[in-house]
């Protein structure tokens, strides 16, 4: 068995070794596993049995594969996800694959960018067939009724993560590359297709690895690379260890999770793999970052499996840390839009804003002093509208947050925290003025604001202030003008903030500027009735 593990060669240069029931005999076991014409006495000679009639139980019998019966075998499609195609034979038209789907030998497997396909092969061992491959089921047989399993698979390019059953005596497990083989029996490995090189990773057992001329066995924990041209020794490589990655919260409450774990020593990629199957069938993600953090995809609310795993300079990757959570994140929260991240606000009464959010009947609220919300200050909901405005603030640092209820009345998530700072513009209370006295200029005051703020003044005939005289922004809480024309005028002014913020204008007030000519009319008609009497 270690020379059938070590070789690659074919298989009728081997044997299959037996272990002896109690009850078989050499003609049954010849009627069961031998092809017709074979007969049983050559299995006799081959093994040196002296009395056929005397098989120790316990003992070992060696069948050469030659002389075996071969049955073709199927493999079976466990799960699959996005758009794998299947061409029967190699060639044809494609089959779209589904779960459930029977394959038989020379079967070619090709999987989208983002699909993901397990197959279960007739020992009972499984096949993670990831994005971007190609696979060719090159032999799968059985020699005899019940005796060995023999499988050849050709991955053409892309990867593949194999758990082969040790439990059902498969004979033998190859697997081909354009640059190597790599053969096994009861072990846990994965294999990568790369443009002119060929990766593998033993996670449990031995794998013997050959390209051209060169062989290695590797280890559970070590990993090598073939690549086409390379005429030196393969060398095993120990696979990085599994990240520490920090324990989830078992419920997320976002519909893309963010990770970060500590940085790996050796690593120069991370691995992220993502599936909502608990043997990871099939992947909803499969991604690499450089940085020893990620944000996953979009997940619908579901129970999911995470792994991830570390890259080295090599490209061989390692053990993986596997871990679970669940994603409630629906309805999800909508986009905080104003007040924005850090905002000052001037208005006394601010208004939240947010956008729509898909599937929501409805919206909540909260505002507190602190980021993690354990003591609201203020809080609504079933509010059917996009904004709603807050009373009652005082001056201060405050955070807000809004969430999304559905039709069913579910809560969604809030959202991540939004901080401002409440800083209202003092309005203007009343403006002064000397515009009725008999004066060259006339001169308005109002209450100063804070350093560096700015006011807009308006003067105007009319009280909606369609006809002004005076629109003009000043830096001090006065404005001089020239001397005024008689009538009724009306006035009103607006404080600026340093940032630009408009606060609301003055209550609207009216003065009223007396007829000089008529005064002095007035008074030449007194005077003259005086001197009359």
């Amino acid at each position: 068995m270690l020379i059938l593990l070590l070789s690659c060669a074919p298989a009728a240069a081997q044997d299959w070794t037996y272990r002896v029931r109690p009850g078989d005999t050499l003609w049954d076991l010849s009627g069961e596993y031998l092809k017709p014409g074979i007969p049983w006495q050559r299995l006799q000679a081959h093994n040196g049995v002296g009395n056929p009639y005397q098989l120790p139980p316990g003992s070992t019998l060696r069948f050469p594969l030659a002389w075996l019966q071969m049955q073709p075998l199927e493999a079976r499609v466990i799960a699959v996800r996005g758009s794998v195609e299947l061409f029967p034979g190699g060639t044809g038209a494609a089959v779209t694959a589904s779960q459930g789907m029977r394959l038989g030998i020379g079967t070619r497997l090709v999987t989208a960018a983002d699909a993901s396909l397990t197959l279960e092969l007739a020992d009972g061992s499984r096949l993670l067939l990831r994005g971007d491959s190609e696979l060719v089921l090159d032999r799968m047989s059985r020699y005899g009724r019940r005796g060995m399993v023999d499988t050849r698979l050709r991955l053409q390019r892309g990867r593949i993560t194999n758990e082969v059953n040790p439990r059902k005596g498969a004979a033998s497990f190859i697997v081909d590359t354009p640059t190597a083989s790599s053969a096994v029996r009861g072990t846990e490995f994965r294999m990568d297709a790369g443009s002119g090189r060929t990766s593998t990773e033993v996670l449990d057992g031995r794998v013997a690895v050959s390209g051209g001329r060169r062989s290695t066995l590797l280890r559970q924990g070590y990993g090598a690379v073939v690549a086409a041209g390379d005429s030196g020794a393969i060398q095993p490589v120990a696979l990085l260890p599994a990240p520490a990655l920090p324990a989830l919260p078992a419920v997320q409450a976002r519909t893309r999770p963010e990770l970060n774990w500590p940085a790996l020593p050796g690593a120069v990629l991370y691995r992220v793999q993502v599936s909502d199957q608990p043997d990871f069938e099939t992947l909803v993600a499969d991604f690499s970052t450089p940085q020893p953090r990620a944000t996953l995809p979009v997940l619908a609310d579901g129970d999911y499996r995470l792994r991830v795993r570390a890259v080295d300079a090599h490209g061989l990757e390692g053990r993986d840390t596997v871990a679970g959570f669940r994603v409630e994140a629906q309805p999800e929260p909508p986009f905080a839009m104003a007040p924005a991240a850090d905002a000052v606000v001037r208005d006394a009464t601010p208004t939240l804003r947010w956008t729509a959010s898909r599937y929501a009947q409805s919206y909540r609220y909260q505002v507190a002093a602190s980021d993690d919300f354990a003591h609201p200050l203020l809080s609504g909901g079933d509010i059917a509208e996009t904004a709603t405005t807050l009373r009652g603030l005082a001056p201060g640092r405050y955070y807000w947050r809004v969430g999304s209820t559905d039709a069913a009345g579910k809560h969604g998530p809030y959202g991540d925290p939004v901080g401002f700072t409440l800083q209202p513009l003092a309005g203007i209370d009343g403006i002064d003025s000397d515009a009725g006295q008999d004066s060259r200029e006339a001169t308005f005051r109002w209450q100063a604001g804070e350093p560096g703020q700015r006011y807009r003044f308006q003067l105007s005939r009319s009280p909606d202030f369609k006809n002004m005289r005076i629109d003009e922004v000043v830096e001090q809480a006065q404005i001089t003008v020239p001397r005024l024309r008689a009538g009724t005028w009306y006035l009103r002014a607006q404080p600026i903030a340093e940032d630009g913020y408009e606060g609301p204008f003055s209550a609207t007030q009216a003065v009223e500027v007396p007829c000089r000519v008529c005064q002095a009319i007035v008074g030449s008609g007194a005077l003259i009735l005086l001197l009359a009497l």
